[in-house]
């Protein structure tokens, strides 16, 4: 950030002070273009001996419009070759035909003096005349005349030669140096900054200046040439002593027509408020309105308005949070949510304006009666209440304001109950139709299909993934790529793997991006607004072209309704893909890098559909070895969950317990004998494993002589018996499938 002293408005001196400011290139009334600079400069035009910036269709504006005359030929390569340069008036003058003089050439190819000396003596013979010196002694040497180039002697008081004197009469005798700069500079790209007056020529020189160094909006000449032309007529001396409102009504500018200029000239006025107003917290903080960009955080206009926050202490006090929450690195979207939710509370509250003990726990409960009206979404209104919470908290903690009640405070009670919504997973049938490449060649921009890609198949937040490093795909010692990605949200980098398709689809992008830059940064540079490729695509630009791919493709779901697809439920896919593939919940914690398994549990609770159906694919048998039914009607659903949270809650190491949640079990754990237990083919080998065990038992019962412990184990190895015969099929399979150790194979015994 630019570290700046204020100018005081007004003040005579500034012009001299800003002069000051200024590098040597833009120090002068007609800016040349450095064809190399990314911001002013550009690609030249595709004549070969033109040496001008391309500004229309790869020629310059003069080219162009000879292109155009010669009939617009398809070829524009093999016309360019054979185009001439550019006509300048900067040619050597022809000078008087007497070989010792050095004036220009007036008439009969003498000079004026040499003209009037040959007439004064009787227009002899011209080329005689001449051979034999110009009848005389040579004319008395001059200064060399003052137009660049020229290597004649001057006449006259203008100091230039009779030719170019003749040229400046002819323009009507223009300030002789800012003729002579024109003609220095004429057919070059240049700003011409000339017809200003000199305050006003300094601060479009200055923000010129600062544009460069930015490094952000490329100002080539053509694109703000009507502006300074139209500026001289306003009658003011400064940009200043006009509102931005009064000049663009002046010049008629719009959002719709004159774009360029209206914002090069908003900027400009911008840089120059900065000078006069000062920049940093020091300036800024005693102000109503922040301008953020003026605290080193990016973006032009981005503003916090504290005006609507009538009461001064509460006002202060807000700001003082707001300042604190942006040092501690809180996201600048996120202190503007706080501040509006607590300019909402202030506005309902005119009582405020009392003093800080006028803020009761009886307010408070006001407030939240008032933000159920106009906040119906809980979640809208747990985030005003979090606003007005943290508020309070930090002041306490921190001590600004003593004179707050101690029993003023938000309470868990407080806020509302947030209902769980439902899942915001695609359906598959939706991402098949979003994964497939010819729906994924209509996504226009290649940047944009690219990030598509890259949320689809990472999970990556869309922030993340367009702000990726160029160099973001590394690789472990087997080769295998994975990509590195900075998680803002967490502020730390990250890991995740990807596949090869997707590896050399980024490499392909990264040499795009090599190609087009010098010294690029990011994987996907903006289009706009980025002469050095360092800034990254903008989230908002992808979304809008999201809409536009899906309305291209015509993607709908399962009952042919158009698709409306948020960024964010790429990442909700992906989750809930891994869980439903049976991925450890701790993988996939990693994987999506979350600092929690309760964020992960957001996803995990849709792994229910996978295990329910492998319960239904399974075949359920009672301790008789009789099949159940498979709940298929209303309940279906309910016992499913009854099940769910019995396996969770009674740990059972041969199968399910379907008594219902909070009954009493009077079996206590022989369940082998127990009416109302479940199993599936699953336990199996538990289930074979016990069988000879518990015959191992009645062997050695019967040689001891325990027969009511043999009979009590007989019952259970009847039990097993008819549990092992209920779980394999009828040709001698279990049912397991690849699982069982047959491997699936019909008629084998081996399971």
């Amino acid at each position: 950030m630019r570290q700046l002293h204020p100018i005081p408005h007004g003040d005579n001196d500034s012009g001299t002070d800003l002069a000051a400011r200024l590098r040597p290139q833009f120090a002068q009334p007609v800016i040349l273009v450095d064809p190399d600079d990314p911001v002013i400069g550009g690609p030249q035009c595709l004549v070969p001996v033109c040496d001008r910036l391309a500004v229309i269709f790869g020629k310059c504006s003069a080219h162009h419009q000879r292109w155009i005359e010669a009939g617009r030929p398809d070829d524009v390569e093999t016309w360019a070759k054979s185009a001439p340069a550019n006509r300048r008036w900067l040619h050597q003058p022809r000078k008087c035909a007497i070989t010792t003089c050095h004036r220009s050439r007036r008439e009969h190819g003498l000079c004026h003096s040499h003209a009037s000396r040959w007439q004064k003596q009787g227009r002899a013979g011209l080329t005689q005349w001449i051979a034999d010196g110009g009848g005389g002694p040579p004319l008395p040497a001059g200064d060399g005349c003052r137009f660049p180039d020229c290597c004649l002697e001057a006449e006259g008081e203008a100091g230039l030669c009779d030719h170019h004197r003749n040229r400046w009469i002819r323009a009507d005798r223009p300030p002789i140096e800012s003729w002579l700069l024109g003609c220095a500079t004429f057919g070059q790209d240049r700003f011409d900054l000339r017809a200003l007056p000199l305050k006003m020529r300094l601060e479009i020189a200055y923000a010129i200046q600062c544009r460069v160094d930015e490094r952000r909006t490329i100002t080539r000449p053509h694109s703000i040439r009507r502006l300074l032309r139209a500026l001289p007529g306003g009658g003011v001396p400064s940009l200043l002593d006009r509102s931005p409102d009064s000049w663009m009504a002046y010049l008629g500018f719009s959002s719709e027509r004159g774009y360029i200029e209206r914002r090069f000239l908003l900027d400009a006025i911008g840089y120059l408020r900065d000078l006069v107003d000062g920049v940093g917290w020091d300036a800024e903080f005693p102000r109503d309105v922040w301008l953020l960009r003026r605290l080193g955080f990016p973006g032009r206009d981005t503003r916090f308005r504290f005006t609507g926050i009538e009461p001064i202490w509460l006002r202060q006090l807000t700001k003082r949070w707001a300042r604190w929450r942006l040092s501690t690195g809180i996201a600048v979207a996120t202190v503007g949510a706080d501040i509006r939710a607590i300019t909402l509370f202030a506005q309902s509250f005119p009582a405020l304006q009392r003093g800080p003990e006028a803020l009761t726990r009886e307010l408070v409960e006001v407030h939240l009666a008032h933000l159920i009206e106009r906040f119906p979404n809980p979640k809208s209104r747990t985030g005003q209440l979090s606003s007005l919470a943290g508020l309070l908290r930090a002041a306490r903690q921190h001590g600004w304001e003593s004179r707050l009640s101690a029993q003023v405070d938000l309470f868990p009670e407080d806020y509302p109950r947030l209902v769980k919504g439902p899942p915001r997973a695609l359906s598959e049938a939706v991402m098949a139709q979003l994964e497939h490449p010819c729906v994924l060649a209509r996504f226009a921009d290649s940047r944009g299909r690219l990030l598509a890609r890259i949320l689809m198949s990472t999970g990556l937040r869309v922030g993340d993934g367009a702000r990726l490093r160029l160099d973001c795909v590394v690789r472990d010692g087997q080769g295998a790529p994975y990509l590195r990605y900075t998680n803002h949200k967490m502020r730390r980098d990250a890991f995740v793997p990807i596949d090869t398709d997707l590896a050399e689809a980024i490499a392909v992008q990264q040499q795009a991006v090599l190609d087009e830059f010098d010294d690029p940064a990011v994987l996907l540079p903006r289009p706009t607004r980025n002469p050095d490729g360092k800034v990254a695509f903008s989230t908002a630009t992808f979304r809008g072209e999201l809409r536009e791919w899906l309305r291209v493709s015509d993607v709908r779901d399962e009952l042919g309704r158009a698709v409306h697809v948020a960024p964010h439920q790429w990442r909700h896919t992906f989750g809930t893909r891994l869980i439903n593939n049976e991925v450890p919940q701790e993988t996939v914690r990693r994987l999506l890098d979350h600092d929690s398994h309760a964020m992960t549990s957001h996803y995990a609770r849709l792994s229910d559909t996978t295990i329910r159906e492998q319960w239904e694919r399974a075949r359920k048998v009672n301790i008789a070895g009789e099949a159940l039914a498979t709940d298929t009607g209303p309940l279906a659903d309910a016992v499913w969950m009854k099940n769910n949270l019995s396996r969770a809650k009674m740990a059972l190491p041969n199968g399910y317990c379907s008594l219902p949640l909070q009954q009493k079990c009077e079996f206590a754990n022989a369940c082998l004998t127990c009416p109302v237990f479940v199993t599936t083919p699953e336990f199996l080998p538990q289930h074979r494993h016990q069988l000879e065990q518990t015959q191992d038992l009645i062997a050695q019962a019967d040689r001891n002589g325990h027969q009511r412990l043999a009979e009590m184990n007989r019952t259970v190895e009847k039990n097993l018996l008819a549990i092992i015969d209920g779980l394999t099929t009828s040709d001698g399979c279990c049912g397991g499938g690849k699982s069982c150790a047959c491997n699936g194979k019909s008629g084998s015994n081996a399971c």
